[in-house]
């Protein structure tokens, strides 16, 4: 089992942005069929927009093939650009068809990209919708300019802007566009990193920066569900060898340092995958998901090897070494008996003289 000096800040992070991802993104499709249904019925009740009822028929669908797409769990890039896509350009339809100048639709060119923000945690695909509602409403102008098509077709009668009128509009809605899109995705990224921090704070012990208690019981309680459905999990439970000494003749600023020059030597005899934890005191507790017993002796071989080591360093007139407990979960354990378990290999290898591993 390969030793890793890393260890994820927390495991299940992915997990759960994934999922709000994904209920942030069926809310926002909801959203677009509902707009969608509003033009059907506007086209269809609206005379002047009665002819372009199948424009608005293939949007509603579109939607909501969209929208199924996203119930399948499928969370492509491509996905979010497609439904981006999709709305700048039934926006653009309508802006195009009520007066590209004096229509107020043309705010819904700074929600799309807005919206993207708050769904998805990709900052370039907000900032590449905003630069793609600004170049379809810039196109527009140009192709409205120019005649390729004309000004507010769902409006006879509506007399065409001046050059100088369109100039500004366009030159308006693009820095709107771009720079608020740009705001937003810089506020919620900041908010998102600000909530990450603080939820790895909460995880964490503030002297040894490892899992707290509270975090490795709740872990504990996930794997024990799954070694009831099949898989394997083993429990170390440390405890430190003359740590009391240390505090006692040194003072608890001496301890601390050896506590956090532990911790670090646990981190580097264990995986990406494993939990480790300050239990509490000179107590630390190690989860090893996915692992049998041969492999567990020897994670536990190495933190004593690693705890013998830090020992000699720190205070070699009176080192500290580690006593270890390992306990192999079984389907009927509950996390007090497999720490019981765990803590009884730790009495009994402190009965045996300390700086060993038992399995219980």
């Amino acid at each position: 089992m390969a030793a890793d000096d890393s260890q994820p800040l927390a495991p299940r992070v992915g997990m759960i942005e994934s999922r709000r991802y994904l209920w942030n993104s069926f809310r926002a499709g909801l959203l677009r069929i509902v707009f969608a249904l509003q033009g059907v019925v506007a086209g269809y009740f609206i005379p002047a927009l009665a002819s372009y009822l199948p424009v608005f028929v293939a949007n509603l669908v579109a939607s909501v093939v969209l929208q199924l797409v996203i119930r399948s769990r499928v969370r492509k890039t491509w996905v979010v650009v497609a439904m981006g896509t999709l709305d700048v350009a039934f926006v653009t339809f309508l802006v195009h068809l009520l007066g590209s100048t004096e229509t107020v639709l043309s705010f819904l060119y700074l929600l799309i990209p807005i919206v993207f923000a708050t769904t998805t945690s990709r900052k370039r695909v907000s900032m590449t919708l905003a630069t793609l509602a600004a170049s379809a409403y810039v196109v527009l102008q140009v192709l409205e300019a120019f005649r390729v098509l004309p000004f507010a077709p769902a409006l006879p009668g509506s007399p065409p802007p001046s050059n100088t009128l369109r100039f500004f509009s366009t030159l308006t809605v693009v820095i709107a566009i771009l720079a608020t899109t740009r705001f937003v995705s810089q506020l919620i990224s900041a908010l998102r990193n600000a909530n990450t921090r603080l939820r790895d704070l909460s995880q964490r012990d503030e002297l040894t920066v490892l899992y707290n208690r509270r975090y490795m019981h709740a872990r504990l309680d996930a794997e024990l569900a799954r070694v009831k459905r099949g898989g394997k999990l083993m429990l170390l439970m440390i405890d430190l060898d003359g740590f009391k000494r240390v505090n006692d003749e040194e003072g608890h600023s001496a301890g601390d340092n050896v506590l956090q020059a532990v911790a670090d030597a646990l981190i580097r005899a264990t995986r990406r995958s494993d939990v480790v934890a300050r239990y509490g005191g000179d107590e630390f507790v190690v989860l090893l998901p996915d692992t049998g017993p041969e492999g567990c002796q020897a994670v536990a071989a190495r933190i004593v090897d690693h705890a013998r080591d830090v020992g000699r360093e720190t205070f070699p007139a009176m080192p500290v070494t580690a006593s270890v407990g390992i306990a192999t979960a079984r389907p009927d354990d509950d996390a007090a008996s497999l720490v019981r378990r765990a803590d009884e290999g730790v009495y009994a290898a402190k009965r045996g003289g300390g700086d060993r591993a038992v399995a219980v």
